[in-house]
Order: C-alpha cells, then sequence, then structure tokens
C-alpha cells in the first residue's frame, strides 16, 4: 500500500502497514459472511486509530466498504469526508490564543486535544499554562506549520510539558535552535513524526482535518512550506495555512483541493503578501481571524488585506485588538467568545495610536481611541483624552488590563482588582498599561 507523506518514525510507519492488512482482512470477512457484526467495523476503525489516526486513501475505502456494509449498502456508494455533512452529538471548540505576533491554535472535540503552532519564546509559558487551565493533559496532535520562532518555540513549550500521539510537520531543515530543540524533543520522548501531504486525512474525536499544502516540500522555502488544514466538524469548516504566501496558495487553487470554509485564519497575520483575492473568492468565509501583535513593527494586519475580507463580507476577528478568542461549533452553527470587530484600522494605524474612525467596535476602544473623558469630554493636560472604563489590575506587577485580555485569566486571586475610572488616573498611580491588550 502507498503511503502518503514521508515519515521519520519506523514503528508508525509499521503500524500504518499493519493497519492497512488489518483492514483489508476485515473488510473481506464482511464480504464473504454477508452478516455487518458492528464489532468487525470496530476493528477497522481501531487499527486506524492505533496507527496515529492518519486515514490514508486506501485505508478509507477499506473502512468505507466495512461500513457500508454494516449499513446493507454497496460497498461503491460515496461516502462523505468524516464529519462533514453529518451532524454530530457534541461540539468542537477552536480557540485562537493571544500570543502577540505569532500564531497558536488550540482544537478540541470529545476531549481530544490539537495543537497547531505554539507563539514566540515569551508566550510559551503562556500556551502551556492555558492548556493546563483548559484540562489538557495529553495532545493528540501537535502541527508545527512551519519553523519560523514566532510559530515554533511554543510547540517545542507544549512537547516538554504534555505528551503527545503525533506531531505532523513540514519536510525541510533549518540551522536555528528551537528547530534544533524541536528536533531534540521529538527524538528524546519517541515522539511519532510525519511529514504529510496533501490529501492526508486525520481524526480527532468526531472531527477531521485534510491537509491542503504544501504541494511540494521545498528546501529553500519557509512560509510557503506551511503544512495547512482544513478541518471539519458537521456542517462547519476551518481553513488554518501558517504563513502560506500567495505561491502557495495558487498552487492550492490549481489543485482542486477544497477551500470554502466557515472560518479562516488569515496566513501570515495578515500580511500582503497572503490571502489573494482569488484565495479569499475561493475560501468564501464567513469569518476571518487574525493573529498579530498589537502595535507590530510589520504593520499586520495591512490595509490590503482588511480591505479584502471588507470585501468578502467576511466578520472580522483580532487577537491584536480582542486577545484571545474562542469560537465553538455545534456542528451546525458558531457562536463566538467576543463580537466581532469594526476597528478596520491596519498594523500601523495601530501602532501610531490612530483613533478608529472606521465603525464601532465589538470590544473596548484601544488606546489612543477618541473618547468622552470625565470631564465632560475635555483632554488632559497633555493632549490624549482622558479615557474612563473598568480596568483590571494587577497589584504585583503594577499593571492594568482590559477585562477580556488573557492575562487576566493567568492572575492570581490575591492580586486582582478592578478599578472603574480613567486610564490617567492609574498611570497617575504608578500602573502600567498592559502591551498585550492595549488599554
Amino acid at each position: 500500500m502507498q503511503t502518503a507523506g514521508k515519515q521519520k518514525n519506523k514503528k508508525y510507519n509499521v503500524n500504518r502497514i499493519r493497519s492497512g492488512a488489518v483492514a483489508l482482512c476485515a473488510a473481506l470477512l464482511l464480504l464473504l459472511s454477508g452478516c455487518g457484526a458492528a464489532s468487525d467495523g470496530q476493528a477497522v476503525r481501531q487499527q486506524a486509530a492505533l496507527s496515529g489516526g492518519a486515514l490514508q486513501d486506501g485505508q478509507m475505502s477499506e473502512m468505507q466498504m466495512a461500513e457500508q456494509q454494516e449499513n446493507g449498502g454497496s460497498p461503491t456508494e460515496e461516502m462523505a469526508e468524516p464529519g462533514e455533512g453529518q451532524t454530530p452529538d457534541g461540539t468542537l471548540s477552536v480557540t485562537f490564543l493571544d500570543v502577540g505576533q505569532g500564531n497558536a491554535v488550540l482544537v478540541e472535540q470529545s476531549g481530544a486535544y490539537m495543537l497547531i503552532d505554539g507563539g514566540n519564546r515569551d508566550y510559551s509559558s503562556f500556551v502551556v499554562s492555558y492548556l493546563k487551565e483548559q484540562g489538557v493533559e495529553e495532545l493528540a496532535y501537535v502541527i508545527a506549520s512551519h519553523y519560523d520562532a514566532d510559530h515554533l518555540n511554543g510547540v517545542v513549550g507544549a512537547l516538554h510539558a504534555f505528551s503527545c500521539g503525533q506531531v505532523l510537520a513540514p519536510d525541510y531543515v533549518t540551522d536555528t535552535r528551537v528547530y534544533e530543540s524541536f528536533e531534540r524533543v521529538i527524538k528524546e520522548q519517541d515522539i511519532a513524526l510525519a511529514y504529510p501531504a496533501v490529501g492526508d486525512t486525520y481524526t480527532l474525536g468526531d472531527a477531521s482535518f485534510t491537509v491542503v499544502c504544501p504541494e511540494v516540500y521545498d528546501p529553500k522555502e519557509d512560509n510557503d512550506n506551511s503544512v495547512g488544514i482544513r478541518l471539519v466538524y458537521g456542517n462547519t469548516s476551518f481553513l488554518i495555512c501558517g504563513d502560506a504566501g500567495k505561491a502557495e496558495e495558487q498552487a492550492m487553487l490549481d489543485s482542486g483541493v477544497t477551500l470554502d470554509s466557515d472560518v479562516y485564519l488569515a496566513s501570515h497575520h495578515g500580511s500582503e503578501g497572503s490571502s489573494s483575492e482569488a484565495f479569499m473568492r475561493a475560501v468564501s468565509p464567513t469569518a476571518v481571524v487574525v493573529s498579530a501583535g498589537a502595535g507590530n513593527s510589520y504593520g499586520h494586519p495591512t490595509r490590503t488585506v482588511l480591505n479584502r475580507v471588507k470585501a468578502c463580507g467576511a466578520a472580522l476577528y483580532r487577537t491584536d485588538l480582542q486577545g484571545t478568542i474562542t469560537v465553538t461549533s455545534d456542528g451546525t452553527s458558531l457562536s463566538w467568545s467576543v463580537d466581532a470587530t469594526q476597528d478596520y484600522r491596519d498594523g500601523d494605524e495601530v501602532a501610531a495610536g490612530a483613533a478608529d474612525t472606521t465603525g464601532t467596535s465589538g470590544t473596548a476602544d484601544t488606546a489612543g481611541s477618541a473618547a468622552q473623558a470625565s470631564s465632560g469630554g475635555e483632554t488632559a493636560a497633555g493632549g490624549t483624552a482622558d479615557v474612563t472604563g473598568e480596568y483590571v489590575l494587577n497589584t504585583n506587577t503594577k499593571k492594568f488590563h482590559r477585562s477580556s485580555c488573557s492575562s487576566v485569566a493567568q492572575m492570581s486571586p490575591e492580586n486582582k482588582a478592578a478599578f472603574s475610572g480613567s486610564r490617567e488616573e492609574l498611570i497617575a498611580a504608578g500602573y502600567d498599561p498592559c502591551k498585550r491588550c492595549n488599554p
């Protein structure tokens, strides 16, 4: 049986071969016996799970034959991709963690967890702490989209903190220290490592995800080597493609892979080099999430990408302005932890503190926004509006935050205090604004 994607772990390769043989035997037994004993079909699925959850083309057809026989149907009838078009019983949660200028996504379904990227070094401990707070003890999958530090550092931290069933990563090497640490932890903990190919499909509880890029691994590339996936739960879908640029987007369009998705994580943090017009039309998202750092030096998200989000009519969510964002699917509809923002300032405008003149944000105004001061709207002595609002204080670090800031969840109760008043009062009292939520 042909195996899609190069495998680095021999034990994992053997399991795939064994699972294919067992699956074929089970299907033949069902055909010969003419009965659809549930245990036979379950045995096939269990072997697939034991091989790491990956459903290769050959394995898919064998399992489909067994399941069709169980249901009394023809083994040649077309079946839907696992999880797609079916109405599941539970929920799927996808959390876009606020890791500044980086990516980190936690996916959960039926108690099974997957981490996609982990942000930069400064946020590695935050990612580990957040996962522990969510009750994560084991990660079924970890996807390192590519080996840039703002994606990989937190992955290394998570692999040290949690057991992991399988790592999916791109097939190229780099000479950075974080990549060396990545290779070392996989070797030391004997974690199954796969270099997936386009079309490889994996299961996570009742959800499934299919690899959509890269079409070819190029040793000279970084961003366009990003492993991208389309995650499906019932009738809802998510597209997450790391830092894939326009060249790789065109390769996806040319390959004919399914891109249409409800939620799209803007590739490369909303860079102008990604999210082309043709690609956005193919994805046709109802919501776009941008994961970027507040005031980052790259100007992410760019004006061009924000205009494309507007043009396709998608709702906008931004970690640079709204912190950590969670979307929950029941297989039919999506619910969000925050309202969509109407703040379409680009990254440079946010960094410069320009006021939001594009609409009313779904969250509190950012620093520098025009707001009525407590003294009738007059500006303070320094010319800055004396903005009033509700803040959360960390009495230990002497920083103040928005209530929606992801840092608030990490505070010790004894260090947390609520404050209603102006930010100028807090600054005068010796408190500094949090750089993550920019209150």
